[in-house]
C-alpha cells in the first residue's frame, strides 16, 4: 500500500469538560441570589425611610422629605419589591422536587405575578402626587391636590389586597411542599408557615410601629432564606447534570 492509499486518521472529537457546561447555570444562579438580596436591601431601605402609611399621604411628611420622595419610590421602592419577588419566584421553582414540583410552580407564579402587581400599584399609589409640587404651586393649591388625591387611593385597595393574597397564598404553598418533602430544614418551614399565619391574621395596622417593622424585617429573612435554599438546590441540580 502507497502512502497516497494509508487512510487520514479522522479527527477525534474531545468532549466538552462538565465544568464549562455547569459554570455559567452556577454563575448565573449566584448572581440571582445576590440580586435578591440587593433588591431586598433596597426595600428595606425604603420602607424604613419612607414615612408611615396609614391609608393617607400627608403634605407635611412629602414636604419634609424633600425632592427624595418621587426617586425613591420611582427607583428604589417599586424596583426592589418587584425583582425581589420575580427573583424569590425562580428560586421557589428551584425548591420543588418530584409531585411537589407542580405546586412550587403554582406557588412561584402567584407569588411572583402578585409581587409584580403590587409593586405597581403602591408605586401608582404615590405617583400622581409627584403633580402636587409645592415649588410650583401655591401651598394652598398642593394642599388641595393631596386631597383630591388621598380621595381616590381606594381605588388601588383591591389591586394590593388582591396581590397580597395571591403572594400568602403562593408563599405558603412552598412552604407547605418544602415542609413535606425537606427541601428546606422543616424548621424552617415551619416558622415560615407560622409566620405567615399570624402576619397574614394579625392587624398590623393597629399595632406599634416597632412591632410593625419587626414583622417587615421577619419577611424579608424568610424570603432570604428561600432564596439561599433555593440557590443551594439549583446548584445540586447542576452539578449532578454536570457528572
Amino acid at each position: 500500500m502507497t502512502t497516497a492509499e494509508v487512510p487520514s486518521p479522522s479527527p477525534v472529537s474531545l468532549p466538552h469538560p462538565p465544568l464549562g457546561r455547569s459554570a455559567p447555570s452556577r454563575v448565573t444562579l449566584v448572581v440571582l441570589f445576590v440580586l435578591l438580596l440587593v433588591s431586598l436591601a433596597a426595600r428595606t431601605v425604603f420602607t424604613l425611610w419612607e414615612p408611615v402609611f396609614d391609608g393617607e399621604i400627608r403634605y407635611d411628611d412629602v414636604r419634609r422629605l424633600g425632592d427624595a420622595y418621587w426617586p425613591m419610590n420611582l427607583y428604589v421602592g417599586g424596583p426592589g419589591y418587584a425583582v425581589s419577588w420575580v427573583v424569590t419566584a425562580v428560586f421557589m421553582v428551584l425548591l420543588g422536587r418530584g409531585r411537589s414540583a407542580v405546586v412550587n410552580l403554582i406557588g412561584a407564579h402567584l407569588a411572583g405575578v402578585g409581587g409584580m402587581i403590587f409593586a405597581l400599584a403602591i408605586t401608582a399609589e404615590v405617583l400622581p402626587f409627584v403633580f402636587a409640587d409645592s415649588s410650583a404651586l401655591p401651598e394652598v393649591e398642593a394642599r388641595a391636590l393631596f386631597d383630591a388625591f388621598n380621595a381616590q387611593l381606594p381605588l388601588l385597595v383591591p389591586a394590593i389586597l388582591g396581590a397580597t393574597t395571591a403572594i400568602g397564598l403562593g408563599v405558603l404553598l412552598v412552604f407547605a411542599t418544602a415542609l413535606w418533602t425537606g427541601a428546606t430544614p422543616r424548621w424552617f418551614a415551619a416558622v415560615g408557615i407560622i409566620s405567615l399565619v399570624v402576619l397574614l391574621g394579625a392587624p398590623l395596622e393597629r399595632l406599634p410601629h416597632m412591632v410593625t417593622v419587626v414583622s417587615y424585617l421577619l419577611q424579608v429573612t424568610l424570603l432570604a432564606g428561600l432564596g439561599w435554599y433555593g440557590l443551594r438546590s439549583g446548584l445540586r441540580a447542576t452539578a449532578a447534570q454536570a457528572r
